[in-house]
């Protein structure tokens, strides 16, 4: 019956948002309110306002790793015991050293008005509905949740690198934003709100749902979250490898667009929560159109605003924080002073569709961890040796900070090619001088090339099998290594790309292009960035 009622809803909210784009058709625009216009008793400024969801302990504890983690198969699911040990582990979330460690964003860039009036209604809710009164309370605004709960939610970029939309989305509906994962872990194990008694942090927006019983997060069981879950109403998404629209035809805009029409005027109008997965970071065009319609004049995306949203978000929690500074040290990185250099070889548009390595397609490399042996490890050492050449024409002189999507190939790079007992111990590699290997052991002494040692692998949150809570740091500490790094070589997908875009660095170089897939054509449209092979390898022959 529940299913036949949610059923009927949609079919109406449908027709009603039919209606209104055939209204458009005859001249008629329904243009969405564009700022939150905030009582005045509500907008206090949340600058160095720290709220209670924001205090962390002065003594933290690592977090627990549920006992049952390696054998959940998508869900983790927390007790509230679990939350609480978190919530005692998220402590320093900033590089450990300030003065060494500003970001390359524009510190004294200003925020969009409305994004500020925003930020500001938010904390100003958070204080005056604590807890889960903002669930219960009938004086409380309603909620939208970006959810990851269960399947393919994407990667990092996927994820988080459309929080200008997703701003957009709940300013122009009034609602409370928060993001809610279970997939691979929550995404308090690796990300927490800056801490605003910190002197470089001018806003921490806290993103985290509250705990309710009715909305998964409040449950000891994976089928009883997921059963919470699935009866949150939902908008219309894309999401679950339908990553370039829905069966209906839908763009990501045009979800977007139905869901504030739904969220405001239609079947959703009155729902206090509702739930939504829409990837629309491919097409930033369609929100800087609509911003420039609305009068504004900072696009966000292509401007420091786009770093200063994501680190008012996030900040490393309290694990990641701890590997960073230790990697630091090990490594003497002093934020934009070295160059990112980053090998995304476990991407499925990385290779042709037809190619096979060891009988498995290349493409599904991104699902497992491929053998570093033979042709595979070739191509992957080829990709690392064009990667550094590239990231030598911004800076040859910089120390370069490596990073991979396959460990081994970090290892192999940054440590085994110029170790003599490596070589030694491999004479079938090396003794042929124009081979890829002995290629890669000479352009490894000849640059300032360092790495993270490897201890795990480098796993992506959305494919890897499920594992210990530790195994998918690395993805979250070299994501912000990319950030503070002064350049950035990158070449398939756009996780090292994305680091650069939060930095607002513009010393970028690209690589390589996807083979195929529909982010090709958006990588190729960024020509101006493209390494120079013929000049690259001139300049890394004339450095003796």
């Amino acid at each position: 019956m529940a299913a036949s009622t949610n059923t009927l809803l949609k079919i109406i909210g449908a027709f009603i948002f039919a209606t209104g784009a055939f209204n458009l058709l005859l001249g008629f625009k329904f243009v969405p309110e564009h700022s939150i216009n905030l009582p005045t008793s509500t907008s206090a400024s949340i600058k160095k306002v720290r709220s209670a969801a924001t205090k962390v302990k002065k003594q933290a504890q690592k977090p627990s790793i549920p006992s049952d983690a390696a054998h959940s198969k998508s869900v983790t699911v927390q007790t509230d015991a679990d939350a609480k040990k978190e919530d005692d582990a998220i402590g320093s979330t900033h590089f450990s050293n300030s003065k060494n460690h500003q970001l390359v964003t524009d510190q004294n860039h200003k925020l969009p008005k409305w994004i500020t009036d925003y930020f500001d209604w938010h904390s100003a809710m958070r204080k005056k509905f604590p807890g889960d009164e903002i669930f219960t309370n009938p004086d409380a605004p309603p909620i939208i949740i970006r959810k990851c709960i269960e399947g393919l939610c994407g990667g990092l970029h996927d994820r988080l690198g459309q929080l200008p939309f997703d701003l957009y989305l709940a300013n122009q509906t009034k609602r409370m934003f928060f993001i809610h994962w279970q997939t691979p872990y929550p995404m308090e194990r690796f990300l927490v709100p800056p801490d605003l008694t910190l002197p470089e942090v001018e806003y921490s927006f806290d993103w985290r749902m509250p705990s309710y019983y009715k909305y998964g997060t409040k449950c000891s069981k994976r089928k009883e979250c997921l059963q919470q879950w699935h009866r949150m109403p939902e908008l219309e998404g894309n999401v679950q490898g339908q990553r370039r629209g829905t069966n209906s035809g839908k763009s990501g805009a045009d979800l977007i667009e139905e869901g504030i029409y739904n969220l405001t005027k239609g079947i959703f109008k009155d729902t206090k929560a509702v739930a939504f997965e829409i990837l629309v970071h491919l097409h930033e065009d369609l929100l800087e159109k609509i911003l420039k319609e609305l009068g504004e004049t900072d696009m966000i995306h292509k401007t420091p605003s786009f770093g200063k949203i994501f680190l008012s978000f996030f900040s490393p929690s309290k694990p990641v924080q701890t590997i960073l500074d230790d990697v630091n040290e090990d490594l003497g990185l002093v934020s934009n002073e070295y160059s990112a250099v980053h090998c995304r070889v476990r991407h499925p548009f990385g290779y042709s569709k037809a190619a096979k390595f060891h009988g498995i397609y290349a493409a599904k490399a991104d699902r497992y961890i491929p053998d570093f042996d033979g042709m595979f490890k070739d191509t992957m050492v080829e990709t690392a040796i064009k990667a550094i050449k590239c990231a030598a024409t911004k800076d040859a002189n910089a120390k370069m900070y490596f990073m991979s999507d396959m460990s081994d190939l970090v290892e192999y790079m940054a440590f085994n090619v110029t170790d003599d007992n490596y070589v030694s111990s491999h004479p079938e590699w090396f003794q042929d001088q124009s081979s890829t290997n002995v290629t890669a052991k000479n352009l490894m002494t000849k640059f300032n090339i360092v790495a993270r040692k490897q201890n795990t692998q480098n796993l992506h949150i959305d494919k890897a099998k499920m594992t210990d809570v530790e195994n998918f740091y690395g993805a979250f500490v070299d994501i912000f290594l990319g950030i503070h790094a002064k350049c950035v070589s990158y070449g398939i997908g756009f996780y090292a790309a994305f680091a650069a875009k939060i930095s607002g660095t513009e010393c970028v170089v690209k690589y390589a292009l996807e083979k195929y897939g529909g982010s090709k054509g958006v990588a190729s449209s960024n020509q101006e960035l493209m390494c120079k092979e013929d000049e690259a390898n001139k300049m890394v022959a004339s450095i003796k």
